[in-house]
């Protein structure tokens, strides 16, 4: 907490001199600053700041010397910001950024008249540095690669069976994209999801994902009606992300997807994380709300492995409570993985909510699950991810409710 200790200046004490090195800019909360730089033979004012106004915060992204010097002019009080403080928040949330910031940076000290002379302390950091430079550029050329895969239709939806747990009959599919990239192969998710998500690409491809998962949906739900007839009408999971939830627009355009594609909406679920709840929950819960107007169902994926907050059970309209499969490999073999997922299912049934159980991989998971009353079992004891044309042989095969993988 001693970054925001507040400093207190006299009218004309110095906060630091042109030349020197710092690494913390300053917040002004009362008072005034004078900005100044020796040029030219004499000292030059470039601003006067006032509350409220920050100064010093080049520092917060190089360990080079002031390019200018800090005087108060009144009595001042200053909120110092330290470097340190603002590397970690960068590390924490967006690499690409802090490299981004790192290069205008430099663009800015070689428009000021050179580069002074490097730090020791400067010096150690370049292998750091030059990882980063490398993941953005990374992240870059993935990003590139997205936006071309739209126009090349470049991805592809597999199909995970969900099955209900007392009988193993076929509930339902999730809809889990997959990444063929010309020069790499077929990408995981774990690859493209989180930069789809920061360039807004996730947008189009979710619409993409929605469209295409819909219309797989009647295709299966007409062989499972020519193999099994009177079986339960099946169900689709389609994942929504944070970014399609925050602007209404986006939402109205979900909407008119459904609309359109002639699907039930009562066989629709869609599926939110907890982060993508917890990040901004009031537009979430809008958004949540308009999408339930259409009568369709919203799934928390993975929970209990996130910002888990019993708070927003309540405040959201949800339907059913995914457990997280690092509970269900576990519960076997850990008591304490079994009390959490029994808890969970215990939780999702007092709220009137069901559960699907992910991760299921061996028989005996099924029989601890069914005493906790698990509706849904996915995993891949049932089926791994089928690509669709593979799903009319499972339909076929193992709909009806057979017990092997």
């Amino acid at each position: 907490m001693d970054h925001w200790i507040r400093e207190f200046y006299s009218a004309g004490n110095t906060i630091f001199n042109e030349g020197d090195f710092g690494q913390i800019a300053y917040l002004i909360e009362r008072g005034a600053i004078r900005i100044s730089s020796y040029r030219s033979g004499q000292d030059q004012d470039i601003a006067l700041l006032n509350e409220g106004d920050m100064f010093g915060e080049i520092a917060l992204i190089d360990r080079r010397a002031r390019t200018a010097t800090a005087t108060a002019t009144e009595e001042t009080t200053l909120i110092p910001i330290s470097r340190d403080l603002v590397v970690s928040k960068l590390k924490q949330s967006d690499p690409l950024l802090s490299y981004i910031l790192q290069v205008v940076v430099e663009r800015w000290r070689e428009s000021m008249g050179g580069i002074p002379l490097k730090t020791d302390a400067q010096l150690a950091e370049e292998n750091d540095i030059s990882s980063l430079k490398t993941f953005a550029i990374d992240q870059l050329k993935i990003a590139q690669n997205l936006s071309d895969a739209i126009e090349r239709n470049e991805f592809l939806l597999y199909y995970q069976p969900v099955v209900h747990l007392h009988n193993r009959q076929l509930g339902g599919f999730e809809a889990l994209i997959r990444w063929n990239q010309p020069d790499m192969g077929f990408v995981s998710p774990v690859g493209f999801i989180g930069v789809a998500e920061n360039t807004g690409l996730i947008v189009p491809i979710g619409r993409w994902v929605l469209k295409t998962a819909l219309a797989a949906l009647a295709e299966f739900q007409s062989d499972m009606d020519e193999h099994h007839p009177g079986a339960p009408r099946l169900f689709m999971s389609i994942n929504v992300s944070a970014r399609q939830l925050q602007e209404q627009d986006e939402v109205e355009t979900l909407i008119d997807i459904i609309r359109a594609s002639g699907v039930d909406p009562k066989r629709i679920k869609l599926e939110v994380t907890e982060s993508a709840l917890i990040g901004n929950p009031m537009v979430a819960a809008e958004a949540l709300n308009k999408l339930k107007e259409l009568d369709l169902l919203i799934a928390i994926d993975d929970f209990g492995t996130g910002y888990s907050s019993l708070n927003y059970l309540s405040q959201f309209p949800i339907d059913t409570l995914k457990i997280d499969q690092s509970f269900v490999f576990a519960m076997l073999e850990h008591d304490g993985s079994r009390r959490i997922t029994k808890a969970i299912a215990s939780m999702a049934h007092d709220l009137e909510m069901n559960c699907i159980a992910e991760g299921i991989e061996q028989e005996a998971d099924i029989p601890v699950l069914q005493s906790m009353g698990v509706e849904y079992g996915q995993g891949y004891f049932f089926s791994k991810p089928r690509a669709q044309e593979q799903v009319q042989d499972y339909i076929s095969k193992r709909g009806g409710g057979t017990s092997t993988a």
